[in-house]
C-alpha cells in the first residue's frame, strides 16, 4: 500500500495543481490577535525535530494564547524530548501513512479552526506535509517556494513563501527553520536549542553519577560511538584511543552513551578499552533518551558521532565535539558556545584522525 502511495502521489499532485487558485498573502497584514490556532507540520527524524525547536518556541512566544497543534511522526520522538517538562505545543497528532488515517486526522484539524499553518521544508519537500497544512483550512500557510534552486513541487499550496539559498550560504538547520518563521515578519525569540530536563530524569542521572563516578574532583568525559547510519560511525578503536588519552592526561572518568542501535559499537569500544588499555571501569548507559540527556548534561565533555543524541547535546550546557563524514557540519553541527564540529577532510568519517579530536578536547576541557 505504501509503495502504491509513493507512485501515485506525484501524479496526483500534478493533477491537483489545476484545482488550486494561488493567492499570496502579505504577512505585514497579519494581526496577532486573529491567530487563535496554529498548526506545525514537522514529520522527519529526531535531528530535524530538534533543529526546529527554536522555531517552535518562537511560535509559542509570538502567540502565547494560541492553541498550537503539532502533526508529526513517531520517528521525531517529540514527546520523549519533552518528557517530564511542559511542552511548547498544546496537542500532538501522529500521522505515519494511510489514506484513512489522513482523512481522520484532517477531521480533527477541521474541528480546531486552524488560522495559521507552518511547513518548514528545510530538508526535503513533502507533498503529504503540504497537503495536511492546506486541508487544515488554515487561512495562512507559510513555507518554502524553493531551496537552493530546487523548486517545491507543491509551492502553490502556500500563500506565504520565498526562495532560499541555504546551501550556498552554508546556513544551519536551526537558522533555516527560523527563516521560514521570519517570513511572517516576526523576529524569533529563541535562536538556539535549549532543553529542560525533568526532575525524574535528573534524579536518575544523579544516582548514575554517584554510583559510577564517586570522585567529584575528576572530570567525566562522555562518548557516543554509535549512529543510525554506518557512514556516520567513527571507528570504535579511535574512540577507545581518544578515551585512553583523556583518561591518562586528565585522570578522567569514561562514560559511554548507547542508543537502541548502538550496542555493537559500544561493546567494541568497551572491549578495546579493557584489552588494549587496561581500562575496565567505563560506565555505559542505554536507558531512556532524556535520562541519557540528563547524564550528558552533567559531563565535563561529550564526543559524539553525527546522530540524534548529538542534537540533544547541542541543547545542553555540556561542551560537545561532533564528528562528521559525508554530512555537512555547517548544516547539522551542534550550535552555540563550547560546541565544536570536526568535518572529515575527505568527507569520509574514517578520515578524521584521533589527534585532531584530542586537540579539540584539550581546548574545551582547559576552557571549562
Amino acid at each position: 500500500m505504501r509503495v502504491l502511495e509513493k507512485l501515485l502521489v506525484p501524479i496526483a499532485l500534478k493533477l491537483y495543481r489545476g484545482f488550486i487558485v494561488e493567492k499570496d498573502i502579505d504577512p505585514s497584514d497579519l494581526k496577532h490577535s486573529d491567530i487563535k490556532n496554529v498548526l506545525l507540520v514537522i514529520r522527519h527524524q529526531m535531528g530535524d525535530m530538534l533543529c526546529s525547536v527554536p522555531m517552535i518556541m518562537s511560535v509559542r512566544n509570538a502567540f502565547p494564547d494560541a492553541e498550537i497543534t503539532l502533526v508529526t511522526k513517531q520517528s521525531t520522538r517529540f514527546e520523549e524530548i519533552f518528557s517530564g517538562v511542559k511542552m511548547p505545543v498544546d496537542d500532538v497528532l501522529y500521522y505515519e501513512n494511510g489514506f484513512e488515517n489522513f482523512i481522520n486526522m484532517l477531521k480533527t484539524l477541521h474541528d480546531k479552526n486552524i488560522n495559521l499553518a507552518i511547513v518548514p521544508s528545510t530538508v526535503v519537500f513533502s507533498g503529504t506535509n503540504h497537503l495536511i497544512a492546506y486541508h487544515s483550512k488554515a487561512r495562512i500557510i507559510t513555507g518554502v517556494r524553493s531551496k537552493d534552486y530546487e523548486k517545491n513541487p507543491v509551492w502553490y499550496l502556500l500563500n506565504v513563501k520565498n526562495d532560499f539559498e541555504w546551501d550556498v550560504k552554508k546556513t544551519h538547520q536551526i537558522e533555516r527553520n527560523l527563516a521560514v518563521f521570519k517570513q511572517l515578519k516576526i523576529n524569533p525569540a529563541v535562536t538556539q536549542i535549549s532543553l529542560n530536563i525533568g526532575d525524574k530524569s535528573n534524579q536518575i542521572a544523579e544516582s548514575f553519577i554517584e554510583t559510577h563516578f564517586r570522585d567529584v574532583s575528576k572530570p567525566i568525559v562522555g562518548f557516543h560511538p554509535g549512529a543510525g547510519k554506518e557512514s556516520n560511525v567513527w571507528d570504535s578503536a579511535k574512540f577507545a584511543e581518544l578515551a585512553y588519552q583523556l583518561n591518562r592526561t586528565f585522570n578522567a572518568y569514561i562514560f559511554i552513551s548507547e542508543g537502541p542501535l548502538d550496542k555493537k559499537y559500544t561493546e567494541q569500544m568497551v572491549m578495546i578499552l579493557k584489552e588494549k588499555y587496561g581500562i575496565s571501569d567505563a560506565a555505559v548507559h542505554n536507558g531512556k533518551l532524556m535520562n541519557d540527556a540528563a547524564i550528558i548534561n552533567k559531563l565535563s565533555l561529550f564526543i559524539t558521532n553525527d546522530t540524534g543524541v548529538m542534537h540533544i547535546a547541542s541543547g545542553l550546557k555540556t561542551p560537545t565535539i561532533a564528528l562528521f563524514g559525508e554530512t555537512n557540519a555547517y548544516e547539522w553541527g551542534p550550535y552555540g558556545e563550547n560546541k565544536i564540529s570536526i568535518q572529515s577532510p575527505n568527507r569520509k568519517i574514517s578520515g578524521i584522525n584521533v589527534n585532531d579530536v584530542y586537540q579539540a578536547c584539550l581546548k574545551l576541557l582547559k576552557s571549562s
